[in-house]
């Protein structure tokens, strides 16, 4: 014990009689703490607003804009705007897109942002169900830092949220806008589901009675379709009947009898075929009314049927202005201003059938002006109708009677009689093709209103299952809460829904700054800078002159390491203090953190004078390879999971962890013993240091002689 304490006297008197030796001293415990304020306020807040805001990135917008129902959409202005009063980063506003890119390529700009040309069009393509996805394009200097293009892209990554924000909270501000107005008006919500589902159902009971109708239609069309081929039939039976005329002369000319029986007989057939055309016109007049209920049921009939039915109706007003001119010529006067007054209806109602066209189905005025024509079409279908009738009546009475009365004089207008017969044969024979089609047209209006009926049917389904979805939402307490939160406001609305989900932050060890949290790393890298200064420039031999008697090799040890006992723990309090003190980091507990401080330049102190004592020179440069390793992998920038593996097989093993640990307790906060079980392995290394001395001693010893040896024979090394 003597001897050490004669170690401690001379080193004591050597130093306080020299000025160097006190100014290398004060370097010593000094230096290491420069260094470690310096960093941690270079890293104080290098993510903070003043800090980023010099970080420069060019934008520029070439967006063209949009038109949404009438209104100008310019999202990339929109963008501009927002930039300009933004000053997380140094926005610089280029007025091309050759002048971002160039700013970016010659390092005057981390990074450059460039809004396309169509990226307001792209954005609502969602109108036009195009979908196409709007982006933004982003320039990044990857050369000039590392660091700087993961603080920009950040700022990419909040311009892109600002903007879908932006237009989320237009868009919503407009639906609760229009929520409000419509409360304004006396319109709500709730009672206008209930209203549609009503409707829905209402709809639904009107088309199972279209159902109905049109089962109806089928059985029509059934007779319909036999009646007319019968038409077609009975009208060439009378072609083939007054096809004889010239015979029928000669029997007027020689038996009145017989001409007689066969005129009746002929009367009889044209009596027929007129009530069957009658039928016609009736079942025409059904299969229009129903056709005219629906717009795509109007629109096959107007592209398909309307042109067979005007064609038939101009050849039905040809025979009957034929037939007008046989029975004026007959002087039957009144008869014939009948036939042509049902000529002149016939013509119009063909006119207007001519004159209609198809409509959108989609446009619902157009439909409403179509149906508004329907009672004049079927108003004149009924005159034709009224006028047929009369016709019917006047050839079944006045025309009768006028031949029975002609019978006596049949002989002398034979001539007269085969001249109308023969014209009667020419329209008859027409008459029959245009039955046999119509005929035709009813088979594949059955066909259409069968495929109506199904398509009919499907369709109740539906508006029945909408119909309780909607009457289900109307009394749902979803809606309830929808339309409260309508009812708050456009501002209150869009700001909940362009952020849907808050996330409430909870620091269960609050740190101040990124300077602080980066304190115990820095403070820790500049204990071991000081102690391994220490280890070069303070010597652990002592000269023979100055060997006390009989001086053992643990006095040695410990006498002279109280030197650097003292110079680490005057850094570590200097270092520590001047953390708390002067750079003002937030410290929970800061007694503990300047004894970590304090434990760890211990720790540290005995590692590098026991490297130094016993390896010389080898042992300095172990230290430089020991404390590289702990710089990179400790976990004192980044997280030692992201690290290498070799680092992490590493880091449980080394000194650095359990010296930041100790003190990111006493920064944050205690979690149960976990400080002082850090604390602990400081000391347990700086034991297992002293018992590495003793080991490595007397090897150290021998390998230090070599070592000598061999730079005493280069000639130039020290």
């Amino acid at each position: 014990m003597q001897n050490i304490k004669r170690i401690i006297k001379g080193d004591a008197r050597r130093i306080f009689s020299s000025v160097v030796a006190i100014v290398i001293l004060m370097g010593l415990c000094l230096v290491p703490c420069l260094y470690a304020w310096f960093n941690i306020f270079s890293n104080w807040d290098p993510y903070g607003k003043d800090a980023t805001s010099r970080i420069r990135v060019s934008v520029v917008s070439l967006d063209k804009g949009a038109d949404v129902l009438g209104i100008e959409v310019n999202l990339g202005d929109t963008i501009i705007g927002a930039l300009e009063s933004n000053d997380q980063i140094g926005w610089v506003f280029a007025n091309s897109k050759e002048e971002a890119l160039w700013r970016v390529y010659s390092s005057d700009c981390y990074a450059a942002l460039v809004v396309p040309e169509d990226f307001s069009r792209d954005f609502i393509s969602f109108l036009t169900l195009r979908f196409e996805h709007p982006q933004l394009i982003y320039y990044e200097n990857g050369k000039k830092n590392a660091i700087a293009p993961k603080i920009t892209g950040q700022a990419k990554t909040a311009v892109t949220n600002q903007v879908n924000t932006t237009v989320l909270q237009t868009l919503v501000s407009g639906a609760s806008n229009v929520v409000l107005a419509l409360e304004a008006n006396g319109l709500d919500a709730e009672q206008l589901l209930t209203d549609l589902s009503d409707k829905m159902q209402e709809l639904s009971l009107r088309l199972d009675e279209a159902n109905a109708a049109l089962n109806n239609v089928v059985n029509v069309a059934n007779g319909a379709e036999s009646l007319l081929l019968a038409s077609s039939t009975l009208v060439a039976d009378l072609s083939t009947t007054v096809g004889y005329t010239g015979e029928l002369a000669d029997i007027l000319a020689g038996d009145t009898m017989k001409v007689d029986l066969s005129v009746r007989d002929t009367l009889s057939q044209i009596n027929t075929a007129l009530q069957s055309t009658s039928a016609n016109i009736s079942g025409f007049n059904s299969e229009l009314s129903q056709m005219l209920t629906d717009p795509s049921s109007y629109n096959d009939f107007i592209n398909g049927q309307r042109d067979a039915r005007v064609e038939a109706l101009n050849n039905m007003r040809g025979r009957i202005m034929d037939l007008q001119g046989a029975v004026n010529g007959a002087g039957l006067s009144g008869m014939g201003k009948l036939m042509g007054d049902l000529a002149d209806s016939l013509g119009d109602l063909s006119a207007q059938l001519s004159a209609m066209e198809p409509v959108d189905v989609s446009d619902s005025q157009q439909w409403e002006a179509v149906q508004a024509k329907l009672p004049g079409i079927l108003e004149r279908i009924a005159r034709v109708s009224q006028l047929l009738s009369g016709v019917i009546v006047e050839v079944a009475d006045t025309l009768s009677i006028r031949v029975e009365n002609a019978v006596d004089r049949v002989n002398n207008a034979a001539g007269g009689v085969a001249d109308i017969l023969a014209l009667i044969e020419e329209k008859t024979a027409n008459a029959s093709v245009s039955l046999a089609g119509m005929a035709g047209s009813v088979a594949q209006l059955e066909s259409k209103v069968l495929q109506a009926e199904s398509g009919i049917s499907h369709i109740r389904a539906k508006l029945l299952e909408l119909s309780e979805f909607v009457d289900a939402l109307a009394s749902s307490e979803f809606l309830k809460e929808v339309l409260e939160l309508l009812r708050s406001g456009p501002d209150v609305l869009s700001s909940r829904i362009a952020s849907p989900i808050k996330v409430a932050d909870e620091i269960l060890y609050p740190v101040d700054s990124y300077g602080s949290q980066m304190a115990p790393f820095y403070t820790v890298l500049a204990q071991w800078v000081g102690a391994l200064f220490c280890a070069v420039l303070l010597k652990t031999r002592i000269r023979e002159e100055d060997k006390p008697p009989r001086l053992t090799m643990p006095q040695h040890f410990f006498g002279r390491y109280v030197l650097f006992f003292c110079v680490c723990v005057a850094q570590a309090l200097i270092t520590s203090l001047g953390d708390l003190l002067y750079v003002n980091i937030l410290c929970t507990h800061p007694v503990f953190f300047v004894l970590a401080a304090v434990v760890t330049g211990i720790c540290f102190s005995m590692i590098n004078y026991m490297l130094s004592f016993t390896l010389g020179a080898a042992g300095l440069a172990v230290s430089v390879v020991v404390m590289v390793l702990q710089v990179a992998g400790s976990g004192g920038t980044y997280p030692v999971e992201v690290l290498p593996q070799p680092f992490r097989i590493l880091y449980p093993f080394m000194p650095y962890k359990f010296a930041m640990n100790a003190m990111r307790e006493a920064l944050s906060g205690f979690y149960g013993l976990y400080y002082w079980q850090n604390i602990g392995m400081l000391l347990l290394i700086t034991l297992g240091c002293v018992a590495a001395a003793f080991l490595l001693y007397f090897p150290g010893k021998w390998l230090n002689g070599i070592l000598e040896g061999a730079k005493e024979k280069t000639g130039i090394m020290i």
